[in-house]
């Protein structure tokens, strides 16, 4: 299956939530993405990916199709490639 991958490039953990409207099997729950790490989620069409930080005072997302690759520099650079 398709797959969107996110990378962790800030200097900081992050959570990060993919959405599942193209996988039900799949998960949609918070998962912490340690800094300058990354991780894949199987997907199949357009899903939204978000981000907050650890006391949840910011959040950003972006929508993106599958295998793009979608990478957090901070809340407010967040890219789509």
């Amino acid at each position: 299956m398709p797959s969107i991958i996110v990378s962790n490039k800030s200097s900081s953990p992050i959570t990060v939530f993919v959405s599942k409207y193209t996988n039900p099997r799949g998960s949609d729950r918070w998962y912490t993405l340690a800094a300058g790490a990354h991780d894949s989620w199987e997907r199949n069409g357009w899903e939204l990916v978000a981000f907050k930080n650890s006391n949840d005072s910011h959040r950003t997302g972006v929508y993106v199709y599958t295998n793009q690759a979608v990478i957090f520099h901070s809340m407010h650079h967040v890219e789509v490639v």
